[in-house]
């Protein structure tokens, strides 16, 4: 298995990552807020390292074209359909440029293997292992053994039922949308271009022992529309290009204690403790990890944003599902850190 690292951004995810953010000041807020919780200094980390993802996204909002299809894609989503949909596109680029060429019974069964949970059915190696779901009754059974939120039922049978007519809808909607990203990509260019020199390496973020369990070669880029996350799915993955900012205090006293004072928090928790328990069983996805531990969804969601920058956990897309992994080098160096430290 090969990891070919592309010091670029990639229209397509950028795009669908950037279409997510509706109104840039509550989206500042957020950061923020979810800064701060997370030990990184707020506004002070923001107002150092988020200036050039600013100016991004308020370039991407002014040139921006709303279409109608935005708020079926969007509206009420949680981040599981965001990476659902962004894998959907990003894995099968040739259906999103000419959807009208995709096959509608082969289409459906690709999109439902996606929200099929492989852990729990491995007898499932492929969308050829489904059930024929052709029929409406059959497809709505195959519905009932999902983990999907209530909400979000209609917004996947829809899917399902009309494959290739939701395909043209999403690629009419980045085909619209695409020159608003090259304005967006442009307006950043020259501090674009030192931020993806600047990124460390994927093997500074155990991306290969991750990607190992797909068996693939992974083309890996950078993005600015995920500027602190780690997204791993079947044969492509996305490393934020302010990730690298999560671990510059490593060789400072000073700042190494900063880090360790942030993971500290995060096991102060026992909602985050006991997910890393969890974690620690199996691999997860969010509703999945709710259920087990009696959490709303977007608490778990809260609650894995910190554990995401504290690098205690990662994401990973096998077979179109988004799953949670425990990162167990780096509790492993954060108990050896403290040792050093106190003993």
């Amino acid at each position: 298995m090969r990891i070919i690292l592309k010091r670029e951004l990639d229209p397509i995810y950028e795009t669908l990552a950037l279409l997510s953010i509706e109104d840039l000041n509550k989206w500042r807020e957020e950061v923020i807020l979810e800064l701060s919780d997370c030990g990184l200094g707020g506004e002070v980390f923001y107002q150092k390292h988020f200036p050039v993802i600013e100016k991004y996204i308020r370039t991407f909002l002014k040139y921006k074209v709303k279409t109608p299809q935005e708020e079926f894609f969007y509206k009420d989503k949680s981040l599981e359909m965001f990476f659902w949909i962004a894998a959907l596109a990003v894995e099968n680029r040739e259906y999103v440029e000419h959807p009208e060429t995709a096959d509608p019974d082969r289409l459906c069964r690709k999109i439902a293997y996606y929200l099929v949970d492989v852990e729990k059915n491995q007898n499932i190696k492929s969308e050829d292992d489904l059930p024929d779901i052709s029929e409406e009754k059959a497809l709505l059974e195959f519905m009932d053994t999902l983990s999907i939120e209530s909400r979000e039922m209609w917004y996947v049978l829809n899917w399902l039922r009309k494959p290739v007519w939701w395909l043209q809808q999403l690629s009419e909607m980045l085909k619209l949308n695409l020159p608003a990203f090259e304005k967006a990509r442009q307006s950043v260019k020259k501090p674009l271009e030192k931020l993806l020199l600047k990124n460390d390496d994927t093997e500074a973020y155990n991306y290969s022992k991750i990607a190992e369990s797909n068996g693939k070669d992974h083309v890996v880029y950078m993005s600015l529309g995920t500027p602190m996350a780690q997204i791993i799915m079947e044969t492509r993955g996305y490393q934020g290009v302010l990730l690298g900012y999560l671990n510059t205090g490593k060789g400072l006293e000073s700042d190494a204690k900063e880090i360790i004072i942030r993971q500290a928090k995060s096991l102060s928790d026992k909602s985050k403790l006991d997910i890393l328990c969890d974690l620690k069983r199996s691999k997860k996805f969010n509703l999945e990890l709710a259920e087990s531990l009696g959490l709303s969804p977007s608490t778990v969601s809260h609650h894995m944003n910190f554990l995401l920058i504290c690098d205690f956990v990662t994401v990973e897309k096998r077979d179109g599902k988004v799953y949670y992994c425990l990162q167990t080098e780096s509790i492993r160096e954060f108990l050896k850190n403290v040792e050093e430290m106190l003993l």
